[in-house]
């Protein structure tokens, strides 16, 4: 009996129908049940700066200074969330507990007074906060068991991950501000506690198809430990910068609906849309440029061009930067303003006004909005999969809990101590001071992601050296 050598018929590639087929059931219980979280959570920010401006009556400034401190209250407590569910209770059962006062946070919040909000605010960050770095996390360990070496598919799913945080945001933006505008504000925040109820529920009945989780509380071993202090002082240096992109992607929530509110034509194909609204564009456009820039790179990396992760973190950077630069010359080709008493809720607030001929054109900020979505994708989604990647096995919830810690810095050392800046400086003047900043941020980013590579490169061919040996 003789032998042939016939070739290896090639497999052939996927459709992209049976790709999404292959996503493991408990991706579309997290996929579904965050695109109500996050639609929730979106909704609420999309009307918080000018609730508290205008109907707490307690000014652009105080507007910006409570956002930016919720905010970072927001993101500073994913390390405490990460850190109970990674010793303790579990991604599961944190997600759960912590869903309740989110919940109780948005039913509050309609409530409409200074001492309501305050309470409502410090529930919802306590559920967001707490919340947020394990279901990512939760949705990297289905994948890791569920559908183990599949690389792509994972980085795929935490592309339709973040897409769905944006399909959110944008319905919210979208809605949100229109049923404020017909309803008032009562209303329009028990939308969000209603959204929120609907994403506990899908979460929940979620749980047969998720990663088991295995919480093992040892004493690390000498090596063990140096692998951990290794690997957080090798990625803190890239956090640490991305903080000051998280600032100027936040100022999107507060000077960027100011400036619009005061020095925009605010008509957009003859739809007279309100400042809040223009974040829709956000969110919006996440949904188109996520599966665009995941070909360009599944191009790339078919042709051999692997584009490293810093790579695209400092491509992002530049754009948030010229983001910046356009809103500076929007805000220099706005006509002279004068300042004016408005009463709202029967107290006078010192508002800008310029006449109508004299507003700029709402296409300034509709580019701005295109080039720093671009750059959220290109630093944001990077991001969250990086921290998976590199986080060792029993710290995965706590280094994806320091990603979402440069929010929270961003907001807390930077948006904060400079919320008064904004309405005491024309608009052009302050725009460009942001974006002269990050040309020294980019600098920095370039010589600390030559760090980052050297090392990682170096803690790669040492792993390998001990699994051969």
């Amino acid at each position: 009996m003789s032998a042939t050598n016939e070739p290896t018929a090639a497999k052939p590639t996927p459709t992209f129908m049976e790709t999404l087929l292959n996503h493991p059931a408990g991706f579309w219980f997290i996929f579904w049940g965050e695109l109500a979280e996050r639609c929730s959570f979106y909704g609420m920010m999309s009307i918080l700066a000018r609730f508290i401006s205008e109907k707490l009556s307690l000014g652009d400034d105080a507007g910006s200074l409570w956002v930016s401190l919720f905010k970072a209250a927001s993101y500073f407590l994913p390390l405490l969330g990460g850190f109970l569910a990674d010793q303790f209770l579990g991604k599961y059962r944190l997600i759960v507990i912590f869903s309740i006062p989110y919940i109780l946070g948005h039913l509050i919040l309609a409530g409409e007074t200074e001492m309501y909000t305050l309470i409502a605010l410090g529930l919802l960050a306590m559920g967001s906060g707490v919340i947020k770095p394990n279901i990512s996390t939760l949705m990297g360990l289905t994948y890791d068991q569920k559908r183990p070496g599949n690389d792509q598919l994972r980085s795929m799913a935490f592309g339709m991950f973040y897409m769905a945080i944006n399909i959110g945001a944008a319905i919210s933006y979208a809605v949100l501000p229109k049923i404020r505008d017909t309803y008032g504000y009562s209303i329009a925040f028990m939308c969000p506690a209603v959204l929120m109820a609907v994403s506990f529920v899908i979460f929940a009945a979620g749980k047969p198809f998720y990663a088991v989780e295995k919480i093992e509380r040892r004493s690390d071993t000498p090596d063990e430990r140096a692998e951990k202090w290794a690997t957080l002082l090798r990625i803190s240096g890239l956090f640490l910068i991305v903080t000051f992109f998280w600032a100027m992607f936040d100022q999107s929530h507060t000077t960027w609906v100011y400036f619009a509110r005061d020095f925009m034509d605010l008509n957009l194909f003859g739809w007279n849309c309100s400042p809040e609204q223009l974040g829709t564009l956000n969110p919006v456009m996440i949904v188109l440029f996520v599966p665009i820039l995941q070909l360009v790179w599944n191009v790339l990396d078919r042709k051999g061009l692997r584009i490293r992760a810093t790579d695209k973190m400092m491509l992002g950077l530049i754009l948030t930067g010229a983001a910046m630069g356009i809103m500076a010359l929007a805000g220099y080709l706005a006509g002279p303003y004068t300042e004016a008493l408005f009463t709202e809720n029967n107290r006078e607030v010192l508002r800008r006004s310029v006449p109508d001929a004299s507003r700029v054109t709402i296409f300034w900020e509709v580019l701005a909005f295109v080039l720093l979505t671009i750059a959220e994708v290109l630093i944001s989604v990077t991001g969250l999969e990086l921290a998976f990647v590199v986080a060792p096995k029993t710290m995965k919830s706590f280094v994806t809990a320091m990603w979402l810690l440069t929010v929270g810095l961003a907001n807390l050392f930077i948006n904060a101590p400079i919320a008064g800046l904004y309405p005491s400086m024309a608009p052009g003047p302050y725009f460009a001071l942001m974006g002269g900043g990050m040309v020294f941020v980019v600098i920095a980013f370039y010589f600390v992601a030559q760090r980052f590579n050297q090392r990682t490169a170096e803690h790669a061919e040492a792993q390998a050296a001990a699994a051969a040996s």
